[in-house]
């Protein structure tokens, strides 16, 4: 791994050594306040005849910039983005058994520039500048718990990562090529059963020692080409030199691939603050077979949203990622291997409803 990517990992580990100290720290709170917490979600439940928490919030945020003859300099651009939170929560009456559900979307367009922009094949042409994509995600968890103690369960987990729309390359902005993904191409997730311990209602820490990581290419175009970690297709060596005709697919790529490992996965989701809610969840997976450090797979995904009023709302968006198999360049030759980082700002409408978490 190269230098500044091995920077990277350490701070990462150092981060979330640090936020599991936060977390413990937490659970340490005064009997006093978690007695306040439990009264809570008692009334709670006696509103609720099935034993279900329902709620979440929906936000919907624009930009838009334009200039003319501005002597310091800009180009036009505007942006859309819309983001959904959903959770439902079933408690059984006996107390024993918690089934979490969790649904995460976002999509986002931006185009800059003017409307019309010159053709990059033909300079006396003018066309269309298209909205292209800057968000896209689709994130689920499924989680079944059976108590241990009041902090401990044994549970079983499903997670699904995926798109909803196709995506095309940075540099093809004019989609006159091939799309390089689409919705569950790639999609990735975890199947598992482990303990879960819960020091706060709003704080989850969960550990597998078997665990079965996923990937799905469902477009055997883009499984072909070995894409997210897949086995690529693979050719005869010797077609090409008869006739000189193209070599000859024996194989077809990839489209389903499995790893077995252990899994961590920490979630938080709590209002920190009376107009502030904030959502973070971060992965952790490797591979039996590698057992290295630059071969673990980590996904941290976090979402912070502060109210300004009833309907108004600042969004903070930011996810890192790192897997050592995806090739995060591939119109480079060579396997190209970085960080994955996304960050997103944005103020717009906002609505919350249903239940209240903890």
């Amino acid at each position: 791994m190269p230098e500044n990517q091995a920077i990277v990992m350490k701070k990462t580990l150092f981060t979330i050594v640090f936020i599991t100290g936060i977390l413990a720290a937490q659970a340490q709170n005064s009997d006093e306040d978690i007695k306040k917490q439990l009264a809570a979600r008692t009334k709670s439940k006696e509103l609720k005849d099935t034993g279900w928490i329902r709620g979440g919030f929906v936000t919907a945020n624009l930009s838009n910039a334009t200039f003319s003859n501005w002597a310091q300099g800009g180009t036009n651009n505007t942006a859309l983005i819309a983001t959904a939170s959903f959770f439902a929560i079933y408690n059984s009456k006996s107390g024993k058994d918690i089934w979490e559900n969790y649904l995460n979307l976002a999509y986002g367009i931006t185009r800059i520039g003017k409307s019309r922009i010159e053709d990059p094949d033909d300079k006396t042409k003018m066309v269309d500048n298209p909205f292209v994509k800057n968000e896209d995600k689709f994130v689920f968890l499924s989680k079944y718990g059976r108590k241990i103690s009041d902090k401990l369960n044994y549970s079983a987990l499903f997670t699904l990562n995926t798109q909803m729309a196709p995506g095309w390359g940075p540099k093809d902005v004019l989609r006159r090529d091939n799309h390089v993904s689409n919705f569950m191409a790639p999609g990735f997730g975890y199947v598992s059963v482990g303990l879960d311990y819960k020091p706060r209602s709003w704080v989850s820490i969960y550990f597998s020692p078997l665990t079965a990581k996923y990937t799905i290419v469902r477009e055997q175009r883009l499984a072909d080409m070995g894409l997210y970690g897949v086995r690529p297709a693979e050719y005869n060596d010797f077609s090409d030199t008869i006739g000189g005709k193209p070599p000859r697919m024996t194989r077809h790529g990839q489209k389903f691939r499995t790893e077995f490992g252990w899994y961590v996965n920490i979630s938080v989701l709590k209002d920190i603050a009376k107009n502030m809610n904030f959502q973070s969840m971060l992965e952790i997976f490797q591979n039996y077979k590698t057992m290295t450090v630059k071969q673990t797979d980590l996904n941290w995904q976090s979402t912070l949203n502060m109210k300004v009023n009833k309907y108004i709302t600042v969004v903070l968006i930011y996810q890192m990622m790192w897997d050592y198999d995806v090739d995060t360049r591939s119109e480079e030759v060579g396997m190209q291997r970085n960080w994955q980082i996304k960050n997103f700002f944005g103020v717009g409408f906002s609505a919350k409803f249903g239940d209240q978490l903890d």
